[in-house]
């Protein structure tokens, strides 16, 4: 039986957990998408941790995992949120993800997860929308999103119709904005005509305009950690900003950064969150990064360093064995690899030909937990083993953890 294989059918960590909840009587409350947001937050990291292990055992993974690191704002602390537009004859709904609207309710549903000023605006917002003047963007609505900071805030209206009416009562909304919250600073209109689930779909748009700043500046601002970084409002960035400066760390403290001797490779860098933090602790870091806005922010991000950090990005795909030919050829430093991928988890084949340049660490994030054992088992099968595991509650209320894993080769003695 192998690391993807359970000892019990497929036992998903979301499952355990769960059971575990439910065994305890804390069955889960509220809505479906933060299952655990009602429990008190100690006993939440003691079931997830029992259920890491019960993982960790029903899928013969090796080592064992550190304790959870928890998160510092469990509750209220998602700064990238979203509400699904539903208008019917009563008025327009605001429901969070995967909740089922409420027949002739208006408004907008609480969350315990999404700061207090998110869920104010939704419910301001509800009400400005659910006037008769507003209903033709009612009713073209597919999604509200806030985005940004725990201090400021950018508004994007996913829409499925993006004419002239459209936008006119888009930018006499977007005037009202600042009003129903200071933190506001800027608003977009984000076109998708296929009211795809997906509530930033990025596929083009033929002969319109994707996206439409409607007021404010066109990027959003972090600082996290001593580092200035700035990105785009349709670019992936961390939905708990209060976890960032622990996860960081954490990379920090397992790779060991080795100075002139490595060189780092960032893959799936986004706006540069891990590259550009360790940046001058390698002779030099290597971002690669698919989508188009998060390569500008990354470069963008380049200059809050100081002079003599060698940092640079490049724009590749990072799919089977072929995207190795946009990396740079080995050199006479020591390579190590940091991998932040989608909820999917690397390719095999991408996995096969980063452990071909032999690179002497590998730190992969796995936000995806059940993704994990299949991972674990493609970098062993190409001669790499785990040797440390830091779990961290980037999602606390909900059934879903980021874990870090540290691999090396085999033949590594260490």
């Amino acid at each position: 039986m192998g690391y993807g294989d359970t000892m019990a059918g497929t036992r998903a960590f979301a499952d355990l957990l769960l059971g575990h909840v439910r065994d305890a009587g804390l069955g889960p409350r509220g809505l479906a998408v933060e299952p655990l947001a009602h429990l008190n937050y100690d006993a939440e990291v003691d079931l997830k941790n029992k259920a890491l292990q019960e993982f960790w055992v029903a899928h013969r993974l090796p080592l064992a995992p550190a304790p959870i690191v928890p998160s510092p704002r469990p509750r209220h602390y998602r700064t990238s949120t979203r509400r699904h537009g539903f208008c019917d004859r009563h008025g327009l709904q605001l429901t969070p993800h995967h909740a089922t609207p409420s027949r002739g309710a208006t408004g907008a549903q609480a969350s315990r997860l999404e700061p207090p000023e998110h869920t104010a605006l939704y419910t301001a917002l509800a009400a400005r929308l659910g006037d008769a003047h507003f209903r033709p963007l009612a009713r073209a609505l597919n999604y509200v999103i806030v985005r940004g900071s725990y201090t400021e805030r950018a508004v994007l209206f996913n829409v499925a119709q993006l004419d002239g009416t459209i936008v006119r009562k888009l930018k006499l909304l977007g005037q009202a904005l600042p009003e129903l919250d200071a933190g506001v600073i800027s608003a977009f209109a984000f076109f998708d005509p296929t009211r795809s689930p997906y509530y930033l779909d990025n596929s083009p748009v033929p002969g319109s305009v994707k996206l439409k700043r409607l007021f404010g500046p066109e990027i959003l601002r972090l600082n996290v950690a001593g580092q200035r970084y700035e990105y785009y409002p349709t670019g992936f960035t961390q939905v708990n900003e209060s976890m960032v400066p622990a996860m960081l760390a954490a990379a920090r403290d397992l790779l060991v950064p080795g100075g002139d001797r490595e060189h780092l490779l960032d893959l799936y860098c986004g706006y540069g969150l891990f590259t550009h933090y360790l940046a001058a602790s390698y002779a030099h870091a290597l971002g690669v990064e698919a989508a188009p806005e998060g390569l500008a922010a990354a470069r963008r991000n380049a200059r809050f360093h100081p002079p003599g950090v060698r940092v640079a990005f490049r724009q590749c795909r990072i799919e089977g064995e072929a995207f190795t030919r946009c990396l740079p050829p080995p050199d006479d430093h020591r390579e190590v690899v940091l991998s932040d991928p989608p909820r999917q988890g690397m390719p095999p084949g991408a996995i096969a030909a980063l452990a071909a340049r032999g690179p002497t660490k590998v730190l992969q994030a796995c936000c995806g937990i059940d993704e994990l054992p299949g991972q674990v088992a493609a970098w062993q099968d190409c001669g790499y083993r785990l040797r440390a595991v830091r779990p961290l509650d980037l999602f606390a209320g909900t059934a879903h953890l980021e874990t870090l894993l540290l691999l090396a080769p085999d033949s590594d003695p260490a």
